[in-house]
């Protein structure tokens, strides 16, 4: 892919990602979301097994919920998550210093486009597409927490 933030904690993926001008993250229910991805997919095997009955019953309740309000989820691109920054392909170019949001999606089953505050830093264009930079603006300390515990 060639990004050009290669260096620190990261990782790639193929995720649903938009860049969003405008905004309405709210860091509690972000921070609670990544905090219920990381419990949902690394679910403890050695729950008793009246405690795993419950589980399985709020698991299978937030999936629906998560399904019945999921927003429409963007196309997938090729992106590269890192603790600090992110970058990603886009089919058009972004402006350089915007401020926005890097909305993405991280899991097919509990689909919620979570919003990350960022900041345009790069944008290259790379033959048909863009390679576009961000740098994550995370104040709030419980997501920045739950955002490096989900990145590691």
């Amino acid at each position: 892919m060639g990004l050009s933030i290669t260096s620190g904690v990261h990782f790639y993926a193929n995720l649903p990602l938009s860049w969003q001008p405008d905004f309405e993250c709210i860091p509690f229910e972000s921070a609670r979301y990544l905090a219920v991805l990381a419990e949902f997919e690394h679910a403890l095997e050695d729950r008793p097994q009246e405690q795993a009955q419950l589980h399985a019953k709020l698991d299978l309740l937030l999936l629906w919920l998560a399904r019945s309000l999921s927003k429409e989820i963007p196309a997938s691109r090729k992106t590269w998550i890192g603790l600090e920054a992110m970058s990603w392909e886009s089919a058009v170019p972004l402006v350089v210093s915007d401020v926005g949001a890097v909305a993405l999606n991280l899991s097919d089953a509990l689909p919620f486009l979570l919003q990350l505050p960022a900041t345009i830093t790069a944008c290259e264009q790379a033959g048909e597409i863009w390679r576009v930079d961000a740098q994550l603006i995370i104040k709030d300390e419980n997501l920045r927490d739950w955002w490096e515990r989900t990145v590691f």
